[in-house]
């Protein structure tokens, strides 16, 4: 289960997909519709908080492509008296868009809740400066410049480098949200890179992390919908975002929070929860699977194999990956014993051949066939295997069933 908080607001698997509501107090910022005065940042912002916005997300500085670069003291300018405006009239958690620190720091010393930092902790301080006042932490896939990473496997590798630098500076991991960067940050990066990186966005799974998800109205939309005027890119926005949501996306950064709740309500409806079973001490969660019986069965008729094959090849050719948390050290390597005679395999912290008496997680990999024998053998065992086997068997049975949809 991926669980965290920004602000106040708890996100992750347990809870709605929150709405992130965007104002801009940049002029310079692509959309026109978000762009903001001082003084009519807290009408706009009371405006979405009455539509179901759940944060609001303010920034004065656009990182749109061409914008200028904008002074320390200019962001300040623009930025703090529409925040103090927000902060003394509405009860609402604000997230401050900013790559400066020191921008940071005042901010959350006002009252903001959270930083959202398109640069991947760019300025060496911001992790800190965010710990130090408690804050939590929006980290962007960026390396050296704000979304200029290209692929999903550079996006992955360097958000999980950044977010154990954040835990190293003292931010709590619950904090911490990551964003893939989605959008046309620099010349390099084509809407084929957005789209691609959008259809992966579940991979970012693998960083334990709640997901954020800003599409709103972007560039790769204009351009496949050839409607360069983002005021009527909403209906792109829309589909976007539920792919988004239903890929695993825990907020929405959007402009438009009243035209997105049906399309979040429904996209995280048709996602459904986790395959997952858990008791007070143990824990089992599907982390991918692939193949399916019955779907493979239909795949080796096509083929003409011998019917007598079927029961076999359809287990066989269905492979798991599962996370099995709450383990004494011996039962991990129980676990790997069991997985490597039947031609799996499973991964176990190395303290576990220590027999470190901290609970553990292993990882599972196997197929359907060598996953049952493994529940099979564990469930005649003493102790607390066979409650495990039961875990293991009820979080591969959820991975078709309707409880995951209630």
């Amino acid at each position: 289960m991926i669980e965290g908080i920004l602000g106040r607001v708890p996100i992750g698997d347990s809870h709605p997909v929150r709405l992130m509501g965007v104002i801009n107090l940049s002029r310079e910022s692509f959309y026109k519709g978000s762009v903001a005065s001082r003084h009519e940042a807290l009408a706009l912002a009371a405006a979405m908080q009455e539509e179901g916005a759940d944060i609001i997300d303010l920034g004065a500085v656009s990182t749109a492509p061409g914008s200028p670069p904008i002074s320390e003291a200019v962001e300040r300018e623009r930025l703090f008296p529409a925040l103090k405006d927000i902060l003394e009239s509405l009860d609402i958690t604000i997230s401050i868009d900013t790559q400066r620190s020191g921008i940071a720091a005042d901010a959350l010393s006002l009252g903001a809740d959270c930083i959202n930092d398109v640069s991947g902790l760019s300025d060496p301080n911001m992790a800190a400066s965010v710990a130090d006042h408690d804050g939590s932490l929006i980290i962007m896939a960026s390396r050296k410049r704000a979304g200029d990473l290209l692929n999903s496997n550079e996006i992955i590798a360097l958000l999980g480098e950044r977010v154990r630098a954040a835990v190293s500076s003292g931010v709590g991991l619950d904090k911490i949200s990551v964003d893939p960067g989605i959008g046309k940050w620099i010349p390099e990066k084509t809407p084929a890179h957005d789209l691609a990186i959008l259809a992966g966005m579940q991979r970012l799974r693998a960083l334990g992390r709640p997901v954020v998800a800003a599409l709103s109205r972007k560039s790769f939309i204009g351009d496949r919908l050839h409607k360069p005027d983002p005021y009527q890119r909403l209906a792109g926005t829309l589909a976007a975002t539920a792919i988004a949501v239903y890929l695993g996306a825990h907020v929405v950064r959007t402009h438009d929070i009243a035209d997105s709740r049906d399309t979040i309500v429904m996209a995280q409806a048709i996602r459904g929860g986790p395959a997952r079973s858990a008791d007070e001490e143990m824990e089992v969660e599907v982390l991918g699977y692939l193949g399916q019986g019955e779907d493979m069965a239909e795949n080796l008729r096509r083929t003409d194999v011998d019917e007598r094959g079927y029961a076999a090849l359809c287990k066989k050719s269905s492979f798991r990956v599962l996370s099995v948390r709450g383990l004494s050290s011996m039962e991990a390597i129980i676990i790997k014993q069991e997985m490597l005679a039947r031609g799996g395999d499973a991964a176990i912290p190395k303290l576990a051949l220590r027999c470190d008496p901290r609970p553990e997680e292993v990882l599972i990999f196997g197929t359907t066939h060598q996953i049952s024998g493994l529940i099979k053998n564990l469930s005649g065992q003493p102790f607390r295997l066979s409650s495990l086997a039961k875990r293991i068997a009820e979080a591969v049975a959820m991975i078709d069933s309707p409880e995951r949809y209630r």
